[in-house]
């Protein structure tokens, strides 16, 4: 959690998901608060990252990150986790970070099979609805 808020990196905090807290120990605790729930999953912590084409970075506004964000996670089926996403200034492209929590407020463990190509997918299908640059055809 420490990383995705470390200063100097840290560009805009777009979302909090089933948390109420805003700064990272206290969204850490809050979430270790529910994983302790589950005793079994050794690897509680989803983390994703999105890239945004160089082309794409203006016409994208902080607002509209957010819903990629929001839009992003409900299609990953993460609506009963907390997760949080924020972006980062500290490379040359932009980028969103979201860490999740693998377990649901119903401690129900988050199936994390072949979630690369999922998320590869979902984001593709986010980027043809927003007319944004597809990565595999750059």
């Amino acid at each position: 959690m420490d990383y995705i808020f470390r200063e100097g990196k840290l560009g805009n905090r777009l979302a909090f998901h089933n948390l109420c807290s805003r700064e990272s120990k206290a969204i850490y605790e809050e979430m270790k608060l529910v994983s302790d729930y589950n005793t079994r999953c050794r690897n509680k912590y989803l983390r994703i990252e999105i890239g945004i084409a160089p082309q794409d970075e203006k016409k994208l506004s902080v607002s509209e990150l957010a819903q990629i964000a929001h839009l992003f996670a409900k299609k990953m089926g993460l609506d009963n986790h907390q997760w949080v996403a924020v972006t980062h200034k500290d490379t040359d492209n932009r980028h969103i970070h979201i860490i999740a929590n693998r377990i649901s407020l119903y401690s129900e463990v988050y199936d994390t099979t072949f979630v690369s190509n999922k998320a590869a997918r979902i984001t593709e299908e986010i980027s043809r609805e927003k007319g944004l640059t597809i990565a595999k055809e750059v």
